[in-house]
């Protein structure tokens, strides 16, 4: 029953057409002290349209950024991104070690077992609230 809200969610700002929805499971990184988390999670686009995610917010975060993480040999390194791809009735999968949100310059710390409230921003003007749990992984 945890897809109901943020299917409807979804649904606000796509109309009436098939709205991208979050799988169970998405988490935000707890991170004691850091002014940064990042946030990971699964987006599903039902819909018949290839989509990008273009951007996020959030109360607690003074800007959210996309990021990208590199293997070089051994050493990873982050990089900015302008939108994550998120094709036709494809997946797109936010993980440790690869694509992810960056919550950058907190207003507060964080807190083991809060929700995150998130708005992401998709290329055909649709948006999705949701909630993650801060969790310590």
């Amino acid at each position: 029953m945890r897809l109901l809200p943020v299917l409807l969610a979804g649904l606000v700002g796509a109309g009436l057409a098939l709205a991208v929805r979050a799988l169970p499971g998405g988490w935000v990184r707890y991170v004691p002290g850091s002014p940064t988390a990042a946030a990971y999670l699964v987006l599903e686009n039902p819909g018949p349209k290839p989509l990008k995610l273009l951007g996020a917010e959030s109360p607690v975060a003074g800007r959210i950024s996309l990021h990208t993480t590199l293997r070089d040999g051994s050493v990873l390194s982050m990089r900015s991104v302008e939108a994550f791809d998120l094709p036709a009735k494809g997946r797109l999968e936010l993980k440790p070690g690869g694509n992810h949100l960056m919550l950058e310059a907190l207003k507060r710390p964080l807190k083991l077992g809060e929700k995150v409230t998130l708005v992401l921003r998709f290329s055909d003007g649709s948006q999705l609230k949701l909630e993650l749990p801060v969790e310590m992984r």
